[in-house]
């Protein structure tokens, strides 16, 4: 329909004479001359759209209306398997070496390859994983590594010759760094702000589960079978977490900001309901963005927190697998006059395999891990990330330092306990800190890159060990302290705090802009 505006046209000299009859005055007084723009023709009909504003939630209204529940244990259990069969593929190279060194008859430097294959290809498969699971989606990218997985490690457990098991390894490297990193942002994306710490102790237990796995079955499986029914006994768990995966969703903040609307309104429905909850009321917002960009996480916004973070990766990863290179080296070596448990014990070809005393070693390693976890979850928690970064860095200069004096073999052990528990509790705040630092368009992008150049850390750390004088555990020691003064210093140099705070899926997100500021801003 179609409103004319009236025109009042009044000419000059009609203003100018005054009108003589007193109606025609009282007419021209309720007159009220108004511009065309500020006329009110009668309103067109309107819908309740129009009238009412729509009420909009976000994927974090959503968790935190879900709660802690079934649909979190489901996750937790599949992709804890997935760690867990991660931790028994990497832990499986110490137990099968000697028994491998003597059925290839390998060299000094075939055996140092073994386990270096396996980090090196583990930092590429981070990196591509990373990226990918951005512009593909987390749940594909993990499926395809996990299939990958189970076919390479069944693989290693039949090759003929020392190079084709050595193949077999990387790809197995490939797919073990392609999916650890991949599945901890996948389940940091799930879980409410206030679970988020806990939740991933659930994770890294099944780390610690998957460790003591490898070392019970090499003390029931070794002897008698050799390394190949270790290899073979090792794949169960992967295909096992590769059986329930396909019944998990793929991510919501995935699919949100790749413009997957009614897919991720589907799955937060589906969190609801397995939790018994009520979904948030109104319209979910989503925003699309450009996922996957390396360019963006080294980009100005991020370039200072990436850069510190590769630092604190790499010392973190330093620290963690040279304790465990350090730890027999003290034993065998008479350090401070400890006395060695370990033994030699030789299979039925006489080859020296891992005796008794090493599997305790590898064990007593495995579990100490665990209040390291549950420590660095409470730390978390009560300090905020920051805090804790700093507290655990300065916890562990203390701990190597009480190696230092030789203050009897039993002090000896509880200071090298304490390193084992200290550098896991750093571990742990790293690995919650890290993907909340980051917003989902390059969370596993980053996480996948800073992975990776840890895994550098990991290799230095081992290497310069393995080249420094045997018995010089002092050596060891002072490399340990030097890192930990700039582990400390990288921490305090770190700007965001991650305590409590929602994690962000955008650019816009990321800057502070809420949804309605941004939508006014647009008007």
């Amino acid at each position: 329909m179609a409103y004319a505006n009236p025109v009042l046209d009044v000419s000059d000299e009609a203003l100018e004479e005054p009108p003589t009859d007193d109606n025609e005055q009282a007419q021209l007084e309720d007159i009220e001359i108004r511009s065309p723009s500020t006329l009110s023709p009668d309103p067109l009909p309107t819908s309740p759209e129009s009238t009412e504003s729509i009420q909009t939630y976000d994927l974090n209204n959503v968790l935190e209306a879900a709660g802690f529940g079934r649909y979190h244990i489901f996750f937790m259990i599949v992709l804890g398997m997935m760690s867990f069969a991660d931790a028994a593929e990497i832990f499986m190279a110490s137990v099968i070496l000697k028994d491998m060194k003597c059925d290839f008859n390998l060299t000094p430097v075939q055996e140092a390859i073994i386990p270096a294959i396996v980090f090196f290809f583990y930092a590429i498969g981070s990196i591509v994983a990373g990226k990918l699971s951005d512009v593909y989606g987390r749940k594909k990218i993990l499926l395809i590594g996990m299939i990958v997985l189970v076919i390479s490690a069944l693989l290693s457990a039949f090759v003929p010759s020392f190079w084709l098991f050595i193949a077999c390894r990387g790809v197995t490297g490939f797919t073990i760094g392609a999916n650890y990193g991949v599945s901890v942002v996948y389940f940091t994306e799930i879980v409410p702000v206030k679970h988020r710490s806990s939740a991933m102790l659930g994770m890294e237990l099944f780390w610690t589960i998957g460790s003591v796995f490898e070392c019970l079955v090499g003390m029931a499986v070794m002897m008698k079978y050799g390394w190949r029914a270790q290899v073979g006994i090792t794949v169960v768990p992967c295909i096992f977490a590769l059986v329930l995966l396909p019944f998990c969703d793929e991510s919501a903040r995935y699919y949100a900001i790749s413009g997957q609307h009614d897919k991720a309104l589907q799955v937060c429905t589906k969190i609801c309901s397995r939790n018994r909850r009520k979904l948030p009321e109104g319209e979910l917002k989503v925003s699309i963005e450009d996922r996957g960009s390396m360019s963006a996480v080294f980009s100005p916004e991020y370039l200072r927190h990436s850069i510190i973070l590769i630092l604190i990766f790499f010392i973190n990863m330093y620290h963690v697998f040279a304790i465990v290179i350090l730890l027999p080296d003290v034993l065998l070596n008479n350090y401070c006059s400890a006395s060695s448990f370990l033994g030699k014990e030789t299979n039925a070809k006489g080859c020296e395999i891992l005796s008794k005393g090493d599997y305790e070693m590898l064990l007593v390693s495995a579990l100490l891990s665990v209040p390291g976890f549950f420590l660095g979850t409470v730390v978390v928690e009560k300090l905020g990330r920051k805090k804790s970064f700093v507290f655990t860095a300065l916890i562990q200069i203390i701990c190597f330092c009480m190696a230092l004096p030789c203050w009897g073999t039993w002090f000896l052990y509880l200071a090298l306990a304490a390193m084992i528990i200290s550098s896991t509790t750093f571990n742990q705040i790293l690995w919650i800190y890290t993907p909340e630092s980051y917003p989902t368009y390059i969370r596993n992008t980053a996480v996948g890159t800073l992975n990776a150049l840890g895994k550098l850390g990991a290799a230095s750390g081992t290497f310069i060990i393995e080249t420094l004088d045997a018995k010089d555990i002092r050596g060891s020691l002072g490399t340990f302290i030097a890192f930990g003064f700039i582990l400390v210093a990288a921490t305090l140099l770190l700007k965001k705090e991650t305590r409590n705070q929602a994690l962000q899926d955008t650019r816009e997100q990321q800057a502070g802009l809420t949804y309605a500021t941004l939508q006014d801003s647009r008007i």
